[in-house]
């Protein structure tokens, strides 16, 4: 995974997670017929504590979340909260704190598509 330090960046870790969810799907999903809520408990038991920063871990709940298609509302309810009260708890600048202006644009633009920010 490409890292900014040794954190993760929003780019790598999408396409990372997008490819996963694509490998599974062709190579186990179609064939054994696993449902949508499947394939996102195998994504999030394969990233399992792999992610270990804050901001890492608030980027990860976004790519599940859109990942999600809004096709589970119980799911979908639940990111959403852990989602909203880290960034109220935690607060949003704080997190982006030494992320690069333009990695941290792409963050905020996804984050303000989903209502999370204005």
């Amino acid at each position: 995974m490409e890292s900014n330090g040794d954190r993760t960046t929003y780019e790598r870790m999408k396409a990372d997670v997008l490819g996963l969810y694509f490998d599974f799907c062709r190579d186990r999903g179609l064939v054994s017929r696993y449902s949508h809520l499947e394939v996102l408990g195998y994504i999030d038991y394969e990233y399992d504590g792999v992610f270990e920063s804050r901001l890492e871990i608030l980027m990860f709940r976004v790519i599940w979340l859109v990942l999600s298609g809004g096709w589970h509302a119980d799911l979908e309810k639940t990111m959403r909260d852990k989602i909203s009260n880290q960034i109220s708890t935690e607060g949003l600048d704080d997190l982006l704190q030494g992320v690069p202006v333009d990695e941290a644009e792409l963050f905020r633009h996804d984050l303000r598509i989903l209502k999370f920010i204005e």
